[in-house]
């Protein structure tokens, strides 16, 4: 289940004078590590949807495949960027005043390559979710699976899911299907500038930071070409779920943009986001 939120550390201007002037990134990481611990759904609640011998199983897959990532920079500071997105997603409204982070399960981040759900309520109270994978390389072919396998999930007419999920706002525990996913992130001195203002407590200026234009407009863009691509192959039933999520991000840009929070240029992640979309339109 989602954890209760605790309140989050203001530094006052006495304390200034004590702030680091540089990001420690293994400082950072265990600070990263706790906040999505704290966050993250816990599968051992789902008792009641899910027997003792699956939840046992995927207890077993999640610390098998926790062997084989190394702490590598890269997984040190995606948790880094994946912990602030999911702390100031709702603290400083990154994703919109109607909009909830939700972190998911270790095991869906493993086998289902989803790190968080923005979960959306609409005025006439109902709900949407988009998916979000954290990517921080570039050059590198994770990414690269990463839109190869949005790519085939569309051609069989699916999209992303979650085993483990629940919404305090919906009332929902359960499986989530027909997930509309997108790959998000910045290079890594992108994330030691925002973690050192993560580690800082600048909050004021983590709310008016750049880093969330690129990620919507990441979004919108990863968005506006699955519309493209599910059209063309007639998978009319997608087309609509991505047409949602992408009005939406785009109204929520417009306001940041007239609200005056600016925009990254170019970031080599958002660059190889670019690239990788050229396989929805080369075929």
């Amino acid at each position: 289940m989602t954890a209760e939120r605790r309140p989050i550390y203001q530094s006052t201007e006495d304390e200034r004078r004590f702030e680091h002037t540089y990001l420690n990134p293994e400082e950072a990481h265990k600070r990263a590590q706790e906040t999505l611990s704290e966050y993250e759904i816990k599968p051992e609640t789902f008792t009641g949807l899910y027997g003792a011998d699956i939840l046992k199983h995927d207890a077993e897959e999640v610390a098998r495949l926790e062997a084989l990532f190394e702490q590598s920079p890269s997984k040190i500071y995606a948790d880094i960027l994946e912990a602030i997105a999911c702390e100031h997603g709702e603290l400083s409204n990154w994703f919109g005043p109607n909009s909830q982070v939700i972190k998911t399960a270790r095991y869906d981040d493993y086998k289902n390559k989803i790190d968080m759900v923005v979960e959306t309520e609409s005025e006439n109270q109902q709900f949407s979710h988009l998916a979000l994978g954290i990517d921080i390389t570039f050059g590198s072919k994770d990414l690269h699976k990463k839109f190869d396998a949005i790519k085939a999930g569309i051609n069989k007419g699916s999209l992303g899911q979650l085993k483990y999920f629940h919404s305090d706002r919906q009332h929902f525990t359960g499986r989530l299907r027909k997930l509309p996913q997108v790959v998000v992130g910045i290079e890594i001195e992108r994330v030691k500038e925002l973690g050192l203002l993560w580690m800082n407590r600048r909050n004021k200026e983590l709310r008016e930071h750049p880093v969330q234009i690129a990620i919507l407009e990441e979004a919108a863009l990863q968005l506006e070409t699955f519309v493209e691509y599910s059209r063309s192959i007639n998978k009319n039933d997608l087309v609509v779920i991505f047409e949602r999520e992408l009005q939406k991000i785009n109204e929520l840009l417009d306001e940041k943009i007239k609200a005056g929070i600016k925009t990254i240029k170019d970031d080599k992640v958002f660059e190889e986001i670019k690239r990788n979309l050229l396989l929805f339109t080369n075929e």
